[in-house]
């Protein structure tokens, strides 16, 4: 184990750098809506997980990124082999769902892989839609929520400030957010496509918080003569007044299913808040007119055997996102510019890294030149004996300055290793051959 470094970022504790950072999640790639769901974090749930995972040796902190597209806990780890098998095993443990369902959709990232992969993430390079703009709020939001709980570390905490400078700066120096894509616009871009420009629509908003807003926004800008109604437990009514909407009881949210051609949900329900059977007893109010279901939660609030009913349609987050047809050439041709900010800024980020590492083993490594120069001088006492004050003092030194020359000669030497792998790797070696047992009484 390396020596403890205190860093001088704030919040967090002393860290040993021999860390490395291990990233364990699924996304919009490995697993379809209904496993996402089932693996879901909301703010609670992260809280106890977080304060659950404290009691694992193999981890020293950890960030849990969790979004309609993916789920992720970055860790910082001291042992990635037993530190993958315990993060693992506590999210089936977690969840309660079993390692047979969870292994083929789940994906494992350590070291600079993980890295990059949160830079990309950040970035939205790693987005369904390429551009999207709300993740970079989300993984800083995650990183707060973590660092609230003392669940950072250095390494944490170095690494998400370099990935949210990232995302910024991605963001400011290309176009590749041009357009706003959300879940949002991406939902209302789907009602378009299904309805054409359809005037005097009407539509239901089941939730008043942040993604339900956004829709809102983005309907009236969208749709002429937009009727828009919220049905919300509370917070709903300044959200309404500015748009001009109207608000109705969450209560009565069934009753206006069927006088509104869009129903939107976005709730943090932890289930379905509207049922295939309530719907089925509501098929002489509908009057055999079509309704457009779009559910935008996850975990999923809207059942998605309403589609079993003639003229009702159900779109999940995974629908919505397959359906969109989006011109994104001009986008993708920001990604290498894109691409060029993160290998730049990164380049800086794994010199860090390094230096962490390897100046504690420095400082171990000098540490037992000292051993070794007080041993010699000892071994050879007869004949330093003989030496007055001045020149035995000459003679340390001599012997000083030699060992320091060893260290910059080692460090001259690191430089030239092909990767920080190997560098990290000869600097470990270098410490094992170094490491010298040091008498008690010194």
């Amino acid at each position: 184990m390396g020596l403890p470094l205190q860093s001088n970022l704030s919040g967090h504790k002393s860290i040993y750098f021999d860390m490395h950072l291990l990233v364990t999640g699924i996304n919009f790639k490995t697993a379809d809506v209904s496993i996402r769901e089932k693996l879901h974090f909301s703010n609670e749930l992260a809280t106890e997980a977080l304060n659950r995972l404290k009691d694992y040796e193999s981890i020293d902190g950890n960030v849990i990124l969790s979004t309609c597209n993916r789920v992720e806990i970055y860790s910082s780890v001291k042992d990635v082999e037993k530190a993958s098998t315990d993060i693992s095993g506590f999210i089936s443990k977690f969840h309660d769902v079993p390692q047979e369902i969870l292994q083929p959709v789940i994906y494992q990232k350590n070291c600079q892989d993980a890295v990059v992969h949160l830079f990309k993430v950040t970035s939205s390079l790693d987005s369904m839609v390429l551009g999207e703009y709300q993740i970079q709020g989300q993984v800083r939001d995650a990183y707060f929520h973590a660092q609230e709980n003392n669940s950072t570390n250095g390494l944490l905490n170095k690494v998400f400030q370099t990935a949210i400078q990232i995302g910024k700066k991605v963001r400011s120096e290309t176009k590749i957010g041009d357009g706003s894509v959300s879940v949002a616009t991406l939902a209302v871009d789907v009602i378009k496509q299904i309805l054409g420009d359809q005037k005097d629509l009407n539509k239901l908003l089941l939730g008043a918080g942040k993604i339900s807003n956004l829709t809102a926004n983005y309907l009236q800008e969208q749709f002429a003569n937009c009727n828009i109604t919220f049905a919300n437990r509370s917070g709903a009514a300044k959200i309404a007044e500015r748009l001009q909407a109207k608000t109705i009881e969450y209560s009565q949210r069934f009753a206006a299913i069927a006088e509104n051609d869009v129903i939107i949900a976005s709730t943090s329900a932890p289930n379905f808040i509207v049922c295939r059977h309530e719907i089925s007893l509501m098929e002489e109010q509908l009057q055999g007119k079509t309704r457009i279901f779009i559910d935008l939660s996850i975990p999923r609030n809207i059942d998605p055997d309403i589609n079993k009913i003639e003229n009702c349609f159900v779109y999940s987050i995974d629908d919505i996102n397959k359906m969109i047809n989006s011109n994104l050439d001009k986008r993708n041709l920001e990604v290498t510019k894109a691409e060029k900010i993160i290998q730049d800024i990164s380049e800086d980020y794994f010199e860090w890294y390094s230096k962490q590492f390897i100046m504690p083993v420095m400082a171990e490594i000098k540490k037992g030149l000292v051993v070794l120069k007080q041993s010699t001088l000892d071994l050879y006492e007869p004949f330093t004996n003989k030496l007055d004050d001045s020149q035995q003092e000459e003679l340390n030194k001599l012997m000083d300055s030699y060992s320091n020359r060893i260290i910059r000669v080692i460090m001259s030497n690191l430089r030239k290793a092909s990767s920080r792998e190997e560098m990290i790797s000869i600097t470990q070696t270098l410490k094992d051959s170094f490491s010298i047992d040091i008498p008690e009484h010194e």
